[in-house]
């Protein structure tokens, strides 16, 4: 064969092999979530990229997500091509959710759990499935510090969206909760972060006779988002949602005693008098700790003390 057809035909092969490795790096790429993730919040951010700036749609439970802001990625590898990152927050319903994103770069479907009990909470964790936490966070690097809470404002601006701020994320002190040496995961336990700055409460716990499982072992987040929330207290939904995650048994509302009428106490849908508040669990339980096994409100040991708050008239 002469030697030109054979110089060609190398010239050919060798820009077939770089076009081939152009397109893949020009693909649709999801950095988080991961295919089989627990996470253990109603929103989350879908991180990715594509080899240009053509819109991207998210569904996720019949909702649509469109993307149309993207960030070009510097210092990647000549070969795969221009590479633009993009974020979109959404959100999820509880249990199972499908994520598909669909762009000209190619479909990616991925499987989501969202979880809210301890359990499922502890789950998580071992899987984990923080973004920070991935090896692909690397990639944010060419364009973003993680040295300074300034870099984390340029991601995360909804954070102070919310009715209900947390002081520290209200002041944007990320690093103040987050270890910036260890992937921007929380210190752990987070509850060693909290009680620094509430002592008061975390000394009434721990000299408490009885404490609530979640409290005492350290989840504060699985009840409250430490960033912000629509709910008081940084509660991460109402309270007979969030307590009945966990006593699943106390959902269908029959709970305490039959009264003196034949009927159950209700826990929900009645005014009290004295506070002017809708009848919750947190009205008769201290959901952090207390005197007595039930950890009564107002340090009540019990059961007709309790009662008697509301009921006086009947004693």
């Amino acid at each position: 064969m002469p030697q030109n057809i054979l110089k060609n035909l190398a010239i050919i092969l060798l820009f077939s092999v770089s076009v081939t490795a152009f397109a893949a790096g020009n693909g649709l790429h999801i950095y988080f979530p991961r295919e089989g993730s627990v996470v253990n919040s109603g929103t989350i951010h879908v991180i990715g990229s594509q080899g240009s700036e053509k819109p991207v749609t998210i569904q996720v439970d019949k909702r649509n997500y469109k993307v149309e802001n993207f960030q070009k990625a510097q210092d990647i590898d000549s070969i795969k091509g221009t590479s633009f990152m993009f974020m979109q927050k959404v959100s999820l319903k509880e249990g199972l959710n499908l994520i598909t994103i669909k762009a000209d770069a190619g479909v990616e479907k991925i499987n989501v759990r969202y979880v809210t009990s301890m359990e499922a909470y502890k789950n998580k964790m071992k899987k984990k499935t923080h973004f920070h936490m991935n090896e692909d966070k690397t990639i944010c690097k060419s364009c973003h510090t993680f040295e300074t809470n300034k870099g984390c404002r340029s991601c995360h601006k909804e954070k102070g969206n919310d009715k209900f701020i947390h002081g520290p994320a209200a002041a944007w002190k990320c690093l103040q909760c987050h270890d910036k040496n260890n992937y921007l995961v929380p210190f752990k336990p987070v509850s060693s972060k909290c009680i620094q700055c509430h002592q008061e409460f975390s000394e009434k716990m721990y000299n408490a006779n009885y404490a609530h499982g979640p409290a005492i072992s350290g989840y504060c987040t699985i009840c409250h988002d430490p960033h912000g929330a629509d709910n008081r207290y940084l509660l991460k939904a109402a309270v007979n949602k969030l307590c009945n995650n966990c006593h699943t048994a106390k959902k269908s509302g029959v709970h305490v005693l039959a009264n003196f009428t034949g009927n159950a106490h209700p826990t929900s849908g009645v005014i009290i008098k004295s506070t002017g508040k809708e009848i919750s669990c947190v009205s008769c339980h201290n959901p952090h700790y207390g005197k007595t096994p039930q950890m009564f409100q107002n340090g009540a040991e019990k059961f007709m003390t309790l009662c008697a708050e509301c009921h006086e008239d009947k004693f």
